[in-house]
This record gives structure tokens, sequence and C-alpha cells, in this order.
């Protein structure tokens, strides 16, 4: 199984809760998969409900809470026994929650303040395999704990410091591995509860790869982005769980 981890701003209603310390969450993610190869292409992702990058790209307070914007069942979602004590429904945020309504007229995107924006939209990173020593930093400790563990300065300790990057839209800003093996930028479409994590399913907005020259992603056109297929990666050029069970990191 290939090794995936999201990079994602954490937007105003996050920050605080970090004290404003931190502007970017990463973490490992349990499983990423394309579920769409037509337009517009749409990846499955797990959050496990105990991160910070989880809240960050929902947009959720904390990790005691849940979200679900599927109206059918957000007036009686369920806690996670052992993992939330409140259920954030989606009338709470709007009629389309953090994703906001087809005309962007509702949902925590369109509530003011500049972090409002930064909700629901991050990038994918598949790990090559001189980063299996990242999973560990990135996968086993919560940014919650960044008083005890930064993540941003074990990760440039192990040679990987994050770097500052202008997302494929050419506005948002994004803090990224280097040398990953494709990025992935996406944005949330729709989320449902999956016990101790949260599958959310996004649209592919952008996909490149790592440019040595200029030290930052190449955003490549619809034509080139083979970088989004999984099927042209192997154990050479990604990381893999298998790798990882080798090394006893897992």
């Amino acid at each position: 199984m290939p090794v995936w981890s999201l990079s994602c701003p954490i937007p105003f209603q996050v920050a605080p809760r970090t004290n404003n310390s931190l502007s970017s969450s990463m973490s490992i993610l349990t499983f990423v998969t394309p579920v769409s190869v037509s337009s517009p292409k749409l990846w499955a992702i797990s959050l496990y409900k105990k991160t910070l990058t989880r809240c960050a790209f929902l947009g959720i307070p904390n990790s005691n809470e849940e979200y679900n914007d599927i109206p059918s069942i957000s007036s009686s979602v369920t806690t996670t026994p052992g993992i939330a004590t409140n259920v954030r429904r989606r009338n709470d945020m709007g009629e389309a929650g953090v994703l906001g309504g087809a005309d962007g007229a509702a949902g925590w995107r369109s509530r003011g303040g500049s972090g409002a924006l930064n909700c629901g939209v991050g990038v994918l990173q598949l790990m090559a395999p001189s980063q299996a020593q990242l999973v560990p930093v990135l996968g086993k400790i919560t940014g919650w704990d960044h008083e005890q563990v930064n993540k941003r300065e074990e990760c440039a300790s192990l040679g990987n410091e994050w770097v500052s990057i202008t997302g494929s839209d050419q506005q948002l800003q994004f803090d990224v591995l280097p040398n990953c093996a494709s990025y992935i930028q996406v944005k949330l479409r729709r989320v449902t509860d999956g016990g101790d994590h949260d599958v959310a399913i996004c649209e592919v907005t952008g996909t490149g790869i790592w440019d040595d020259n200029k030290q930052s992603v190449l955003w490549l056109s619809e034509s080139d982005d083979a970088g989004s297929n999984q099927s042209t990666f192997d154990h050479w050029s990604a990381l893999y769980s298998g790798q990882l069970r080798d090394e006893g990191i897992i």
C-alpha cells in the first residue's frame, strides 16, 4: 500500500486551539484511493479523528466533535465512543457545511476572516522511499501535542524541511515536504463517518511533481497529470507499507 500524507492550512476556527502558533498541519493518512477517473476526479481519504490535520481540513475546532455533511443523517449522527462527545450538525455550519453551496453562499468558507477560505483544501503527498523515517513523526504524533513535539522541526532535523509553495490555482499557499513522489491538490466535497476515522471525498484540483531546480512543486497540465495515477509508481519510486514493515517502522 502506498504511503500518503496530507498537508493543509490551519483555518481561523482551529488556530486558537494551537495558541495560533502553527500555520499548517501534516499527517500520514491511513487510506487514500481514487474513486473516480472521469472529470471531476474524486479521491477518498481517511482522517483519524484525534489528529489536528483532520480538524484543520474539516474546519472542526477540536477532536471531540463529529462532522458529517450528509443531510439525511446529520440530525441523528451518533458519537464514536471514547472519541467524540459532541456532534456538529450540518445546520450549525450552514446548509452546505464547510463546503459551501454551489454558489459559495453558505458554509464556513464564506463566513469572513482570512482563514475561512483555508477550510477543506490541502495537498496529498505520495511519500518517497527515502522519507520512511518521517512516518513516525507524521503518523504517530498528533499536532495537538505541538508543545511537546513540533512536526515541522522534527522533519527539518531529518533533512526534510517543509517548503512553502503556491497551489495549482496560484492563490492558496501550502507547506509541503520536498522530493515527494507526487503531489495532488484537493478540495473537500463530502464527509461521512467511518468509526474512528472520517472518510472525506475530495476533488482533485491539481497534480504536481517536485522540481529540483526551483525547489518547489511543478503543477502539471491535465494532459500531463500522470502523477495522480498510482499504477505509475512502484516500490523504487514511492514509499510502500511493505518497506515500513521491513524496516520495523510499523
